[in-house]
């Protein structure tokens, strides 16, 4: 690994290191433009993994990426007051995704082997959730007509961006 180098910005060339991949994701919604909420339906990727080990794993892995992706993107998010002190400290007042709130997952892998990694593989546990809030945030403003592009994106925040009520 002593031949690292940054990646070119014209072409993209060069040699990162064995946990940069390339991927796809999308997600799915159904959107109300009248109560400005949306129903999560589908969210999808497809990931370059160099070597899949486990298949059952992987997959279960890139799951957990994206249900969290989803969570930041939809809800999750911290309250401040004046002095910058959290005012969400507690998974009460902290809202996370929950059973039945998220999507039908549709997982796959292209297989590009890393020569210089063990067995071919890469690291996948971040790769899961890394694009998934933009193509939430892409599927909704597409949907809503507008620039969604503050997370999280939730109903209020989304009434508030297309009515003019938010700076």
């Amino acid at each position: 690994m002593n031949d690292l180098n940054i990646l070119d910005r014209e072409t993209g060339k060069g040699k990162s290191g064995p946990y940069w991949t390339v991927g796809a994701q999308a997600v799915e919604i159904e959107f109300d433009p009248e109560e400005y909420t949306y129903r999560l339906l589908t969210a999808a990727s497809v990931i370059d993994a160099g070597r899949v080990i486990n298949p059952a794993m992987a997959e279960g892995i890139v799951k957990g990426g994206m249900c969290m992706g989803l969570g930041l993107g939809s809800r999750e998010g911290f309250a401040y007051d004046e002095a910058g002190k959290v005012l969400n400290t507690s998974l009460r007042t902290y809202k996370v995704m929950h059973f039945g709130e998220t999507p039908q997952y549709l997982v796959d892998f292209v297989e590009t082997p890393q020569a210089d990694s063990p067995y071919g593989a890469r690291g996948i546990g971040e790769h899961g959730m890394i694009g998934i809030p933009a193509a939430m945030a892409n599927a909704l403003s597409v949907a809503a007509g507008a620039d969604l592009d503050e997370l999280p994106l939730t109903p209020e925040r989304i009434w508030k961006i297309k009515t003019g009520g938010i700076s």
